[in-house]
Order: structure tokens, then sequence, then C-alpha cells
């Protein structure tokens, strides 16, 4: 089996909504969201028969919305639910998933 997963890989842009291209959005998700997912899912069997873990890295803008980055937060807020959801699947059957919310703060 596998022990951990890591799923570490993101891309960002800037641009308020209104000039935001929608390649731009699906480009964002395709890589934030959707590797995520399609990652974790690939290798989750292997977990599962290890009773390991998963660690998804969102942001703290996974929470709230900020002005002009409006494809990165709707990606990690995608990560903070699908992550909710698979901590809810996987922990009858021992296996941890968990959230990393980088951001801005004064250590």
């Amino acid at each position: 089996g596998l022990w951990g997963l890591v799923n570490n890989a993101g891309i960002s842009t800037f641009g308020e909504v209104e000039f935001t291209s929608m390649d731009t959005y699906m480009e964002v998700a395709e890589v934030n969201l959707w590797g995520t997912v399609r990652t974790t899912k690939a290798f989750l069997p292997l977990i599962r028969r290890s009773k390991g873990r998963v660690v998804n890295i969102s942001s703290m803008m996974g929470r709230m919305g900020s002005p002009a980055r409006s494809p990165y937060c709707i990606t990690k807020f995608g990560v903070e639910a699908f992550s909710d959801c698979l901590r809810y699947e996987m922990q009858p059957q021992g296996v941890m998933v968990s959230i990393v919310e980088p951001g801005n703060f004064i250590a």
C-alpha cells in the first residue's frame, strides 16, 4: 500500500472577473481542483489498503474570496469541499484526510 499522498500542485492568475477568460478559469480548475481529484482517485485504493493519509494543500483563499483572484479562490473552495467529502467517506476505513491552508500570517 501507500502511506501518504500530498496533493500540492497549484496555479493562480490575477484579474477581475469581467476580464478573466473562461479558458483561464478552466485551466486553473484543471490543475487545482481536477488534478487533486484525479490524483486522489488514482491512488486511493493503495491508501485505503494501508490505512494511510491524504493531505490536500488548499489556501486561506479556499475559505474566503479575494479581489482579482476568483479562479484560484473558486478552485480552492472546491478542494476544501472535496477534502471534506473524502474525509467523511474514508474515516470509517481508517484513512485520514487533512487540509493545509497556507496564508499570510505573522508567526
